[in-house]
């Protein structure tokens, strides 16, 4: 009995995973952050004064804040989490629900995750958010930029 033939399939799914690999390697390298020309920002052109859009998320500066938009339809308020730390706003919605039929049993789930760098410091306390009608509106309040915040840098 010959199992040369158990050989070339595990040499195909040896390759098919180095090729895959490759292949999650090259699209972490090409996606971009989420981020605004404006101030230094890299990453996805800038909105009007300052933001970014991309498909069903939207960031954009307004009088002494941003605001971040996004389409997550399908949600309750409790499905979603919104955390901001060390410059990032975190979005992650998770909904699990179970559905029967006659002798029929599904799960479903939906999971949807983005991060956001926030190009200035950020009045934590003063963040608000609101869900309504699929779309998650944060409110992130900057702190204002002073003159002395700085120093100044002999050159020699």
């Amino acid at each position: 009995m010959s199992f040369r033939k158990f050989d070339d399939m595990n040499s195909m799914f040896d390759q098919m995973d180095r090729m895959f690999d490759q292949m999650r390697r090259n699209w972490a390298n090409m996606t971009p952050e989420i981020e605004s020309r404006r101030r230094g920002f890299q990453g996805r052109p800038a909105l009007g004064s300052g933001g970014f859009e991309q498909s069903g998320m939207m960031l954009t500066e307004e009088e002494n804040m941003y605001v971040f938009v996004m389409d997550i339809p399908g949600f309750e308020k409790s499905d979603i989490s919104c955390t901001y730390d060390d410059g990032m706003l975190r979005i992650v919605a998770e909904r699990e629900e179970d559905e029967s039929a006659e002798n029929v049993w599904m799960r479903r789930s939906r999971r949807v995750s983005e991060s956001v760098r926030i190009p200035r410091e950020i009045v934590a306390d003063e963040i608000t958010a609101s869900y309504r009608n699929g779309v998650l509106e944060v409110h992130l309040p900057y702190a204002e930029m002073t003159e002395e915040s700085g120093r100044n840098i002999d050159i020699k």
